[in-house]
């Protein structure tokens, strides 16, 4: 697989770092605004790297990757009292054969 996404790939694997131990966090997904303004969530799972329980792991579907530029994605979770957002990254996409 190659780390360049493109237009319509499917099954790639986005991890978000969140920065701390979510092993607890409940009501996961990921809010992502598209390069057009759209805003979507994405089903999201907590994910273990390395030892690490602070990733958010989504696995693009169908439609998901539609347009070229950047998306901009956040975590979102409810972890105890504390319901919120993380900080945004941007995921860079590509038309198909650039």
């Amino acid at each position: 697989m190659s780390s360049v996404v493109y237009v319509g790939d499917i099954g790639t694997e986005l991890l978000v770092d969140c920065g701390q131990d979510i092993s607890g966090a409940t009501n996961t997904f990921l809010t992502v605004r598209f390069p057009s303004g759209n805003v979507v969530n994405w089903p999201a799972t907590v994910a273990t790297v390395e030892g690490k329980a602070q990733f958010l792991r989504c696995l693009t579907r169908a439609g998901d990757l539609a347009e070229a530029g950047n998306y901009r994605v956040q975590a979102m979770l409810t972890l105890g009292d504390w319901s919120g957002s993380g900080k945004t990254a941007v995921l860079q996409v590509r038309e198909r054969f650039a």
